[in-house]
């Protein structure tokens, strides 16, 4: 074996990065070699084999720009997609990459745009990469006496969820049932329960990366400490995640070490309101005021919907407790007072009525459920106390919205961070911008879309501390701030000298 990798490195160092046809045929016989630890039924390749298969194993459910559409820069050299737990044969992977002067990208699943692990890749049109797709890695093992999950990054939401709930358990992951656990932690992961528990990062005891070295390692609070920091918040950088050991928290009264609940099973404490159009600023002042100092069980949200039926904007409003159900009365206190708040102006629905886990983790399928949407995002950080200013601003762009489909959503963020990561601006609100529509083949239809995205996040710029890395325009190959702009100054300061320690080849993607 050692003899092998030798020959491989000559071959790389007499390469260029975009391989030509003999050194393409290489590592593709490598790849596909018996011996190699990833069977070759599990690898597509672009330039050898079936291409529509190739395509299908780069699809995420976005439409906004089809693999076929893609900028030959964002096609992978292969594409490997593991259907079991592997660390030896994602080692391999990455070291055969290296050899053939290939960088190596990954992905879990392709939340959202799902084309950071893909336009984001290399830096510029002379270099080549891999792409290791983990969204078969998918296991979820609950220990319900020490009230730990171990999780693949696979994983999504749901099948976290639907674990965790049956011990009363759970975690602050994913608001849509459908993202992976993967790219949700290692972007940070602002959770359902966030305020209470902290960010998805907060809440991770551990896990094992694969580097550019090939070797496994396990980081956390008190081993490799820095890959510990940086992979929290900005972990596509270092390696490759393929285990995640998460701490889990009540959310029924009583936690169980058998399973006993289900997502009906456990009542949810909540404040449920729709308003229309005259009531947007009524809202937006009232939960400026009311949120920075709502007790932290309570995770408070305005997203902007439009209604299908009549095309009228509206503002929905939910206020949901972390809390176990019934067990707090800052939580009974609280609500109370949203209710009476509510009941002094017009709503066009509204329920204080107690929800369920189930409402709580499915709450947004309905708008991530259409495999055949186009879905141009973005997300931002925005301070508290919540400018008047921009409220304004956010419903001017509001009333402009050429799509029926589209959202934004003005997501609690005052929390103080009980530990130190890459995520940063905790105390501040995350607000995402979603411009969603059905790709027609009408090109104007497209482009009026995306305008209306950019103008927002232009609009909204004087108030924007940052950007959460997880929702973003898709890059541009020029762009060398592209995740520049996510990090603050120290924290980006911090994650480039951890990279140069455990990814000095640059085998993954560029910070």
């Amino acid at each position: 074996m050692k003899f092998t990798f030798c020959i491989l490195s000559v071959v790389a160092a007499v390469a260029s990065a975009a391989m030509d046809a003999t050194n393409q045929t290489e590592c593709y016989q490598t790849y596909t070699a018996p011996s190699f630890p990833i069977p070759a039924v599990d690898i597509n390749f672009r330039d050898l084999g079936n291409k529509e298969s190739y395509y299908q194993s780069l699809k995420t459910f976005n439409n906004l720009i089809t693999p076929k559409e893609f900028p030959e820069s964002a096609l992978p050299f292969a594409v490997v997609k593991p259907s079991k737990a592997n660390n030896r044969g994602i080692a391999r992977v990455i070291q055969t990459a290296k050899a053939f002067g290939l960088r190596v990208s990954a992905r879990s699943g392709g939340y959202q745009s799902g084309y950071s692990s893909n336009m984001a890749a290399i830096d510029n049109n002379r270099q080549d990469f891999v792409l290791i797709d983990l969204s078969k890695l998918n296991k979820v093992t609950i220990n319900p006496k020490a009230r730990t999950a171990t999780v693949e990054p696979g994983a999504t939401g749901l099948e976290l969820y639907t674990e965790t709930i049956k011990y009363g358990l759970t975690f602050p992951g994913p608001h849509t049932a459908r993202v992976t656990v993967g790219g949700f932690l290692l972007q940070g992961g602002m959770g359902i329960g966030s305020r209470l528990y902290g960010a998805g990062v907060d809440n991770v005891i551990g896990f094992d990366i694969v580097t550019s070295s090939g070797r496994t390692v396990y980081a956390d609070a008190y081993t490799n400490k820095d890959l510990f920091f940086a992979v929290r918040g900005g972990g596509q950088f270092f390696g490759v995640v393929t285990k995640f050991y998460l701490k889990l928290s009540p959310i029924a009264k009583t936690p169980t070490l058998v399973p006993t609940y289900n997502e009906k099973s456990v009542p949810i404490d909540q404040v449920f309101a729709i308003f229309d159009r005259p009531q947007a600023n009524d809202l937006l002042s009232f939960y400026g005021e009311f949120d920075p100092v709502a007790p932290k069980a309570l995770e408070n949200k305005v997203v902007f919907v439009v209604d299908p039926a009549t095309n009228n904007k509206q503002y929905l409003f939910a206020s949901v407790s972390a809390a176990p159900f019934n067990t707090s009365s800052e939580v009974t206190a609280a609500q109370n007072d949203i209710t009476k708040w509510y009941q002094s102006i017009p709503t066009n629905f509204a329920t204080s009525e107690p929800s369920d886990f189930a409402g709580v983790i499915h709450g947004s399928d309905a708008s991530w459920a259409d495999n055949d949407l186009a879905y141009y995002a973005e997300d931002v950080w925005f301070p508290v106390p919540l400018d008047p200013r921009l409220q304004q601003v956010l419903i001017d762009q509001w009333d402009k919205v050429p799509s029926a489909l589209s959202s934004m959503a003005l997501n609690t963020g005052t929390w103080d961070a009980p530990t130190r990561s890459a995520l940063g601006y905790d105390r501040s609100y995350s607000f995402c911008v979603y411009s969603v529509w059905k790709r027609n083949g009408d090109a104007e239809l497209d482009a009026k879309n995306k305008a209306w995205l950019d103008e927002t996040m232009e609009a909204i710029k004087p108030w924007t501390l940052g950007y959460y890395a997880n929702e973003l325009r898709p890059k541009n190959l020029q762009d060398a701030d592209y995740w520049r702009k996510c990090y603050d100054d120290s924290t980006y300061k911090t994650l480039r000298t951890t990279k140069n320690r455990w990814d000095p080849s640059q085998t993954f993607k560029s910070l």
